[in-house]
């Protein structure tokens, strides 16, 4: 002979099973359902070369920012303690390796990107 159980539920557990419910009765669980597919999918995929890809990615990303900032903060204070130059004063600046140097990588960035376009 069976026994039935009854089992009591805590107000926690009422207010999970009426939002299952809401879920289910929306159809939105087989939204969630497809997400969490996805999100194993990629897990299953994902391996240790594509890891370290997307680390040395995130890595490069950083160092570019940091140079940038230090570039930028580096301006900064050279446009404020110095004059705005003349276009003689332009030309002088071109004496300096280190202008010449950021000069021709400004125009290589530029011809990589008009080769992309």
């Amino acid at each position: 002979m069976s026994e039935k159980v009854e089992v009591l539920k805590t107000k926690e557990m009422q207010e999970l099973e009426e939002k299952f419910a809401m879920l289910v009765q929306t159809g939105r669980i087989d939204n969630i359902i497809d997400l969490l597919a996805v999100v194993s999918d990629n897990i299953e995929m994902t391996t240790a070369p594509m890891v370290d890809k997307m680390v040395g990615t995130i890595d490069n990303l950083a160092t570019a920012g940091f140079i940038t900032q230090n570039a930028v903060r580096y301006a900064n204070r050279e446009i404020k303690k110095n004059e705005v130059p003349s276009l003689f004063g332009l030309l002088k600046l071109l004496k300096d390796e280190d202008t010449r140097k950021g000069l021709a990588f400004v125009l290589h960035l530029t011809k990589g990107i008009g080769k992309q376009v």
